[in-house]
């Protein structure tokens, strides 16, 4: 199964470590495409190096071939947002929690 995790970068990096343990678990159930997003080291300007183009189209890609979108949501984030509406726009199934 193809997991795509969604929370917050842009948005704040309160919850990194949350992310990672959720990401940790996830794993046994599956891969998981966005292991990024639970990264220590990610700040709240994003990944270095890469172009905003380049992480939408990546993102969009992972998204797509996702069996399931799981997000936690209790920090607001646009990014976070715009992926949950893509990805009931394709069918996707999805779990939120705060």
């Amino acid at each position: 199964m193809k997991i795509y995790f969604a929370g917050s970068i842009r948005g704040g990096r309160d919850d990194k470590k949350l992310y990672e343990d959720i990401i940790k678990t996830l794993s046994t159930y599956g891969e998981v495409l966005t292991e990024h997003v639970g990264n220590q080291k990610l700040t709240a300007s994003g990944e270095d190096g890469s172009t905003d183009e380049y992480l939408y189209k990546r993102d969009m890609n992972w998204l797509k071939e996702s069996d399931v979108v799981i997000a936690e949501v209790s920090t607001p984030s646009l990014g976070v947002g715009y992926e949950l509406a893509k990805a009931e726009e394709w069918g996707k199934k999805i779990l939120c929690f705060i």
